[in-house]
């Protein structure tokens, strides 16, 4: 198995690579038509908009700035999901603190239990001592 990276009509790239595996009778891999079999890189570092130039046998780079601005503008968060993101670091927050205070209160039960047993413990002890 191979890693091809596939471009469309166009021949820019797909945006993933896909497996391939060699022919079951020749054990040959069989390039389809619209693909590379190298990734598009330039440099070694990926790129906005690879385009595949079959004359050349090369990947190409194609996006300009106002391109590249555009995708950096659509995944940056707007205020709306800062602020969702904000609300739900409180409501973390305000867990952790719940679930302190409910430990600690656990704790708290636990010895005030462990000294109930001890007094009823004492006072069947004195108790059995009254009664000989």
């Amino acid at each position: 198995m191979k890693l091809i990276f596939p471009y469309g009509n166009d021949n820019i790239y797909t945006g993933s690579p896909v497996e391939l595996y060699p022919d079951s009778e020749t054990g040959d891999y069989i390039m389809p038509a619209n693909a590379a079999d190298f990734p598009p890189e330039i440099n070694g570092e990926g790129m906005w908009r690879p385009f595949f130039d079959e004359e050349k046998q090369e990947w190409v780079e194609t996006a300009d700035e106002a391109y590249k601005n555009s995708l950096k503008k659509d995944m940056a968060p707007d205020s709306n999901s800062l602020n969702q993101l904000a609300g739900l670091g409180a409501l973390l927050a305000n867990e952790k603190l719940i679930r302190k205070a409910a430990e600690q209160a656990q704790q708290s039960l636990g010895v005030q239990i462990a000294s109930l047993k001890l007094e009823l413990l004492n006072l069947k002890g004195e108790s059995k001592n009254e009664k000989t």
